[in-house]
């Protein structure tokens, strides 16, 4: 039997239907059994972590800790839950087994289903964000996080926890279809909990790489699809490490266009064992080490390579963090991340290129400081992006610009203005610096949003959180959130951005028609700091179709939801 035949039989027998008289009580024991053991294993892991390591975790770290700390407050109310009520009579679930959202094709932009928003409860599993977009050929697919799905997969027997959700469109990014939940496997105590990232190979092989909790460890994970992301298999552990001492997320994945069997995935450890960076004489507590690692799969993402390639790590309250990964035409190997130095404030990008796909890297290479926008912990709305996690692109258009290498982040530098409550605030601009030396030596950053300012307040606007792509003819675009329409800097447009004269001039489109508001912490099971760090943007990794497809968090009917664009 070929691998597709094989991973469709696994998912289905993952999702293994029952009556509809389905209870909570047949199901619910085993399930909170396994999340207070996990929930007790993540808080005291986070309880331990010092406040400046802690408030570098992602996105998706901080909404699964979230959850951690409320369980004992949550898990009551969910034994005396009944299923969710919904039109077909039974729960939610991926297309594949005949859900309620199958064959549901949503609206032009939309990707995330609106209707199943508050269809079992008014104050959680509604809000949908921080994506990553894989486009191959015909087919597109989008992760995000997915608060409902938290709520979808808690009553099913036989299967694990999934806070990610899935969408997919057969026309290019015409309309895409929400599958429901990401498959989080027949382990029942196992937890899918976000941070996606996407990848594929052609039109039929897609990845989807998550944060994975399971009973003892802490992994990432990576699903397969072999039919152009209609169904996923299995999660796989990438890299698994004990639980009570590592906590792997912020993961990033790409497939070498040279051998699409070779899969890298890079992620941070936030490693508390002590075991590197020794223990404190005064605590006798481990000093922290995170470390930015690399494993790599050469057999389609069948088994994974241990131990992992160390990129960079740094102990005590030194914190690298938001790693990407990105391969060249020739299968040329970088990782990018941002070194936060002790104070926080002192920033850098770095990055390092392998020749040998990914066994050996080359010397770290200083890209460029950082001036940290907002209050470099937020920006205003209450949005954690103060956080510049660069974006990382590589040219294989086979022209003249083929092997450029590009970074793209938000940066405070251009205007920063006292701040009665935090000192300072640093506008944030979205900047891009670009190699043509293999990643050696780094152009100076050019900036990309257009929009004058100061304004004549002497104020100004973010423009945020970018994404960043190279299609088949070398056009570089960059995709972010920008506020430069509402001179009070809280209602947010998405812009997009493209050069096509590798990154030195750029001509900005707005996307949104109209703004829409900041409205964090509205959804009880996440973190109230909304919007994720990133946004990803694709563009054709077949190099049939010229362009760029990407996703974004989208507040305009009242709740988070996510739309998406070509351009």
């Amino acid at each position: 039997m070929n691998r597709r035949g094989i991973g469709i039989i696994v998912l289905v027998s993952s999702f293994v239907i029952l009556s509809e008289k389905v209870t909570w009580a047949q199901v619910v024991p085993e399930r909170l059994v396994g999340m207070k053991q996990m929930a007790e294993r993540v808080k005291d892991l986070a309880q331990r972590m010092p406040e400046s390591t802690r408030n570098m975790l992602s996105s998706g770290a901080l909404n699964l800790i979230n959850l951690a700390e409320r369980w004992d407050r949550i898990e009551p109310h969910l034994r005396r839950a009944l299923p969710m009520p919904l039109s077909s009579g039974g729960p939610i679930l991926p297309s594949d087994v005949g859900g309620a959202l199958a064959d549901r094709i949503l609206a032009p932009k939309q990707v995330s289903n609106l209707s199943a928003d508050v269809s079992s409860s008014r104050l959680a599993g509604f809000t949908q964000s921080e994506t990553s977009t894989a486009w191959c050929g015909n087919n597109v697919v989008v992760g995000f996080n997915d608060s409902g799905s938290i709520l979808e997969t808690m009553p099913l027997p036989g299967i694990g926890l999934s806070l990610n959700g899935i969408a997919r469109s057969t026309n290019k990014g015409g309309s895409f279809t929400d599958l429901g939940f990401l498959n989080p496997g027949p382990v029942i105590t196992d937890v899918l909990a976000g941070d996606p990232v996407l990848a594929c190979s052609d039109e039929n092989t897609f990845y989807y790489a998550s944060i994975f909790e399971r009973a003892t460890t802490s992994d990432i994970s990576v699903s397969r699809s072999f039919d152009g992301g209609q169904t996923f298999g299995s999660p796989v552990s990438a890299v698994s490490k004990d639980g009570t001492i590592h906590f792997l997320e912020k993961a990033w994945m790409a497939v070498d266009p040279t051998n699409p069997n070779r899969i890298y995935v890079t992620y941070t450890d936030f490693d508390g064992s002590g075991s590197l960076c020794g223990f404190d004489p005064a605590s006798g507590l481990p000093i922290p080490r995170t470390a930015i690692e690399l494993v790599r799969s050469t057999d389609g993402d069948g088994t994974w390579s241990f131990p992992p390639v160390v990129i960079q790590e740094v102990c005590g309250d030194s914190v690298v963090q938001g790693s990407q990964v990105a391969v060249g035409p020739g299968g040329e190997v970088y990782v990018a991340w941002e070194t936060f130095a002790a104070n926080a404030v002192t920033l850098e990008i770095d990055i390092r290129k392998s020749t040998d796909n990914g066994v050996t890297f080359g010397a770290l290479v200083k890209v460029d400081h950082v001036i940290c926008a907002g209050t470099c912990l937020r920006l205003q709305g209450n949005f954690r992006s103060g956080r510049e996690f660069p974006t990382l692109a590589v040219d294989r258009s086979g022209n003249s610009t083929n092997g450029s290498v590009y970074i793209a982040w938000h940066d405070g530098r251009n205007l920063t203005v006292p701040d009665a409550a935090f000192g300072s605030y640093g506008y944030a601009d979205i900047l891009v610096s670009r190699s043509t030396d293999g990643g050696a030596t780094w152009l100076a950053p050019v900036r990309v949003n257009n929009n004058p300012e100061p304004l004549s307040s002497g104020l100004g606007t973010d423009q945020y959180q970018p994404g960043v792509a190279v299609d088949k003819v070398g056009k570089v675009g960059v995709c972010f959130y920008d506020r430069r329409r509402d001179p009070n800097n809280f209602f947010i447009d998405r812009e997009c951005a493209f050069s096509k004269d590798a990154g030195t001039s750029w001509s900005n489109k707005r996307i949104t028609k109209k703004n829409f508001p900041a409205i964090p912490g509205q959804d009880v099971l996440l973190n109230p700091l909304y919007m994720g760090d990133y946004d990803g943007l694709a563009s054709d990794f077949t190099k049939t179709t010229s362009g760029f497809i990407g996703a974004w968090g989208d507040n305009s009917l009242g709740n988070p939801d996510v739309k998406a664009e070509k351009f």
